[in-house]
């Protein structure tokens, strides 16, 4: 049995990181486990991926050489897993092939690209696919619309997270460390974030990190040195090492707009790390609020702010709330348990 993993980029993403996960554990349980990128050599995740002595395969050129290059790598592994809609729309030409392969498809994101014959690309895929699965059942739900397949086709196996062995300590020190950890754009709706950290004086009694990089990081920079928060708010850049992102934080932000399920928040609560989130996507299956973290409706920056001043003035709650977070992932977000769910389908 031989394995290829196929992705647009190994770029920072959710999808990527979930392929790394993946592979990282196949790996280590000595299975032949390889990666197909049509990114570049010095995508984020690449390096990381092959420290592991696994194969990254990239994919460039003109359409051609591609598509000979694809011939040549996919004849050679009995499943394919593929990660993205981007290597759908690849591999339609050479659709025929596929069709004597083991072919596996994860839907990580609720919002595609918008590529107009990306429908057309799906509905190719529908013939030499054996297997769907989505991340969340917003995902599965939303897959009629999108590309007219029937969700009774479609399986959710949820993304998985290493698991550290014991929460963090959380609540430690004298101001709480908050953290957001995502792509910089305006989906994540960070700049509302700043406003209200600002607007609200939530600096007083604590300090946000963020870490990322992506087109609104100018504008937040900007926006943070105008409203004299830069001694109290932290640009880290893309930083890859989760222990570096998550060492001594408290809460874990997210004020997205939109999402599936982001992958910071499963990696915040597998070590104990409670989050206070947006009530969209798929998190409010993940966040019990008031238990294991904390949810609130989209633009209620009120709500947001009580609930970080509760957690503020009561760390033996934000202790008990990580260490339910923590209880939660492994019991339902393990990369052990999601990685042999998977591996029953590989042939």
């Amino acid at each position: 049995m031989r394995i290829i993993h196929c992705v647009s980029s190994l770029q920072v993403g959710g999808a990527e990181k979930c392929v790394k996960n993946l592979v990282t554990r196949q790996k280590d349980k000595g299975l032949d486990v390889s990666v197909l990128s049509f990114g570049n050599k010095d995508d984020a995740f690449q390096h990381s991926i092959e420290t592991k002595n696994v194969d990254v395969i990239n994919v460039n050129g003109n359409i051609i050489l591609r598509l000979l290059k694809l011939l040549i790598v996919l004849i050679k592994y009995s499943s394919i897993h593929i990660h993205s809609p981007a290597v759908i729309k690849a591999f339609a030409p050479i659709f025929p092939i596929l069709l004597f392969k083991n072919v596996i498809y994860t839907i990580h994101g609720e919002v595609e690209p918008p590529i107009g014959f990306l429908r057309g690309s799906h509905k190719i895929a529908s013939i030499y696919l054996n297997k769907i699965f989505a991340v969340s059942e917003p995902i599965k739900t939303g897959i009629y619309k999108r590309y007219g397949w029937h969700p009774s086709n479609v399986e959710v196996i949820k993304n998985g997270v290493e698991v550290a062995d014991a929460p963090l300590r959380v609540g430690r020190n004298n101001k709480l460390n908050l953290c957001t950890v995502s792509r910089l754009v305006s989906l994540k709706n960070i700049e509302q974030l700043i406003e209200n950290y600002a607007d609200k004086k939530v600096c007083e009694f604590s300090h946000l990190h963020i870490y990322g990089n992506g087109p609104e990081l100018e504008k937040l920079t900007t926006l943070t040195e105008r409203l004299a928060m830069s001694p109290f708010v932290t640009f880290h850049g893309a930083v890859l090492d989760e222990y570096i992102i998550y060492d001594d934080k408290d809460v874990l932000l997210i004020n997205s707009t939109t999402e599936g399920l982001p992958m910071s928040l499963l990696e915040a609560m597998a070590r104990g790390i409670p989050a206070l989130s947006t009530n969209v996507g798929d998190i409010g299956a993940v966040i019990d609020s008031g238990e294991n973290g904390y949810v609130y409706d989209r633009d209620d920056m009120n709500t947001w702010f009580t609930h970080l001043k509760h957690l503020n003035e009561n760390r033996k709650a934000l202790k008990e709330m990580g260490e339910k977070a923590f209880s939660f992932i492994i019991n339902n977000y393990s990369i052990d348990s999601v990685s042999a769910l998977y591996e029953t389908y590989y042939s």
